[in-house]
């Protein structure tokens, strides 16, 4: 019965050791460029929020839904209700899609009446996106044209 006690602690000892190893491995891009592409390109470089590691290069941009710097030439653009928005990596793109109305500071509008969007709770997904709308009459309007109304209202 001891034998087996000891026989089992060293197997996890040792499978903690090779999975510890294995995904420090991984994650060396990130731990030494710490550029949004690399991180793009390697999803194992994501942090335990979801987040890469962005470059430092100061140009005045940050990601909306990590706060990192993105450098120069780097990052990835993505229009939304008429305004582009540009991300760190992929992740955070993912994220944004998912729940805009987190990311953004700025009032929104509902794309088909005008009207100022008051909630998250009325929203239609298209091509992976969430499009939040005043009030649920508007879902078919926007689901009847969608490339109309993603961009935000007209003027």
């Amino acid at each position: 019965m001891k034998i087996t006690i000891i026989l089992s602690s060293i197997f996890f000892a040792l499978f903690a050791f090779i999975t510890s190893s294995a995904f420090s491995q991984s994650n060396d891009c990130c731990a030494k460029e710490k550029t949004s592409q690399c991180c793009a390109e390697n999803k194992s470089c994501y942090d335990a929020t979801g987040n890469a590691g962005g470059d430092t290069s100061v140009t005045g941009m940050t990601c909306p839904v990590s706060g990192e710097a993105i450098g120069e030439g780097q990052g990835i653009k993505f229009g939304y209700y008429g305004k582009d928005y540009t991300f760190c990596c992929e992740g955070c793109l993912a994220k944004f899609k998912k729940e805009p109305m987190n990311y953004i500071k700025e009032e929104l509008t509902c794309p088909v009446m005008g009207e100022v969007i008051e909630s998250k709770d009325v929203f239609v997904m298209h091509e992976g996106t969430k499009y939040y709308l005043c009030c649920k009459s508007c879902n078919k309007k926007f689901e009847s044209d969608p490339d109309k109304y993603k961009n935000g209202p007209k003027n």
